[in-house]
């Protein structure tokens, strides 16, 4: 019997929801929450940008990279499971984070979380595909998407009030922006336990380790040549040996699922345009934004000198534009078609980041807000009904699957985009400060990264060894390199934005302009014609 005709499941739907969606909250926040510490991690611990980007992109990389393992095993051996073998691996990893007094152990802390939200998020979505009748889940998804969109942002402002201090909160370190999440994953477990029904794919397909394994090591080697390439040169024998194996393991991953009898990641799901279309935007739309989140609070922090609370403030409107948008996208969808929506929100992109390009040390944050805001009506114009197409092109028996491709999709985005903006921005801003106008002492460390200048000009004005004077000519240095690297990495995201929106609208002419992505719209394997998944 479906979930969704269970009448005590019924009844609790909602209450589900809203279990669920907290749960989920805690994964998407813990992937832009931890921006806000960046500077003053990388001030305590004395690292660069590239491992900044590492400790981020270690939290991104397993969960990316095992989403779809995670999401067969949740179909095959119960979704709830699943859910609470997460939240435990989730919750133990942070507190390990908060604890951690090295780069290393935060790199080790950051992957084993993303390898416990590699089990929540996509039991979250395949779960609530179970408990809402085909009439009500385009809603449901909509507010799952909603508060996916809306918890990218509160991540940052969370971790700022935890370390500025707020009302009755003590200001903290950055170690908070890792301790927040233990008391929550407690909390969603013990809810999990007590009220989220069991279900699973009761035809589950054998495991497919192998498809596991080379998914993930052709995504480790392709971030780590990104990542490497401008640190090592890109000529390095280690960063060409990266991109090759990428190469070469990526194609083996591909022949190896189109010849596997039981893959885990079925190819033949994206012949239909519908699923591989909103895949492509989830990638792409996270690729710009988490890119755009990474930047943007080390952006206010080092050019413009806000506080963490300040930083976690300055996304708010993103949070609120894009919570007020999600539960209006259905309508627009069905009204419009889901490609038109898609296509007009990488158009919102595209103003967003145009915008964006024009920052400098001296922007306010009165012009900040409306790019901030039209980032958060993008992300849910783009991610909404790309979600609904890939679920609604997905058997509901294989919910746990259908919900990791729509999962992977996006982290992958985000992994790729904190390698590809943030290098980029790390290479502009090297090559855009000026050295030669600071103290000697100085320009090793402003050369590095801006962090690493900031703490050593005020490590040397203790000291004694460096004037207030000199000291704020290393500030509106790094203040005007930043700026550039910001201001130049924003146009790339709004070229890369506009190629998307038109690529979505050749995609709906090849296809013979037909309406997708219409909440409910029957389809090949649509949720209308497959039968639910089983109970364990």
């Amino acid at each position: 019997m479906e979930l969704y005709r269970r009448p005590e499941v019924h009844r609790r739907r909602w209450w589900l929801l809203a279990v669920l969606s907290l749960g989920l909250a805690l994964v998407i926040m813990s992937i832009a929450g931890v921006n806000v510490a960046l500077a003053s991690l990388q001030r305590d611990l004395g690292v660069g940008l590239a491992v900044l980007q590492w400790i981020n992109n270690a939290y991104t990389l397993t969960f990316g990279g095992l989403l779809l393992t995670a999401g067969a095993l949740g179909d095959r051996y119960g979704r709830k499971g699943a859910l609470e073998l997460g939240l435990v691996v989730f919750g133990g990893a942070a507190l390990l984070g908060g604890l951690a007094g090295s780069a290393a152990v935060l790199l080790v802390s950051r992957a084993l979380m993303g390898l416990g939200a590699a089990f929540i998020m996509p039991a979250t979505l395949s779960i609530t595909t179970n408990v809402f009748s085909p009439r009500e889940r385009p809603k449901a998804i909509a507010i799952w998407a909603g508060v996916a969109s809306a918890s990218g942002a509160l991540g940052p402002l969370l971790t700022g009030v935890l370390m500025t201090g707020w009302w009755f909160i003590p200001p903290g370190g950055w170690e908070l922006a890792f301790l927040y999440n233990v008391p929550i994953a407690g909390a969603v477990l013990i809810a999990t336990a007590i009220w989220v029904p069991r279900s699973s794919d009761p035809q589950a397909a054998r495991l497919d380790p192998l498809g596991a394994i080379t998914s993930l090591v052709a995504l480790s080697a392709l971030l780590f040549g990104i990542i490497e390439g401008p640190e090592r040169g890109w000529t390095s024998p280690l960063v060409l040996a990266g991109l090759a194996v990428a190469l070469v393991v990526g194609a083996g991953f591909v022949a190896w699922e189109r010849r596997t009898a039981q893959p885990m990641l079925p190819l033949s799901l994206f012949s239909q345009r519908r699923f591989a279309v909103g895949a492509g935007v989830n990638t792409l739309s996270f690729l710009v934004l988490i890119g755009f989140w990474f930047l943007l609070v080390l952006y206010v922090q080092f050019a413009l000198g806000y506080s963490p609370l300040q930083a976690g403030l300055t996304t708010l409107p993103e949070a609120v534009s894009g919570m007020l948008v999600a539960p209006l996208t259905p309508r627009l969808t069905a009204r419009f078609g889901g490609t038109r929506v898609m296509a007009a929100g990488f158009a919102v992109l595209t103003a967003c980041f145009g915008m964006l390009a024009l920052a400098d040390p001296t922007t306010s944050y009165g012009f900040l807000v409306a790019p901030i805001t039209l980032a958060g009506v993008g992300l849910s114009l783009t991610t909404i009904p790309a979600t609904n197409d890939i679920m609604a092109t997905t058997p509901l028996a294989k919910a746990g699957v259908g919900s990791a491709v729509n999962d992977a999709s996006r982290e992958i985005g985000a992994a790729l985009g904190i390698a590809i903006l943030g290098t980029l921005s790390a290479v502009i801003y090297r090559r855009s400060v000026d050295v030669t106008r600071l103290h000697e002492s100085m320009a090793g460390a402003a050369a590095d990264s801006p962090g690493a200048a900031l703490e050593a000009a005020s490590g040397l004005v203790a000291a004694g060894e460096l004037t207030t004077v000199q000291a704020e000519a290393v500030a509106d240095e790094v203040a005007q390199a930043f700026s550039r690297a910001f201001a130049l990495s924003m146009l790339a995201a709004a070229i890369i934005s506009a190629l998307c929106g038109l690529w979505v609208l050749l995609s709906r002419r090849q296809s013979g302009a037909a309406r997708t992505g219409v909440p409910g719209e029957p389809a090949a394997a649509s949720w209308r014609e497959l039968p639910a998944g089983g109970t364990d």
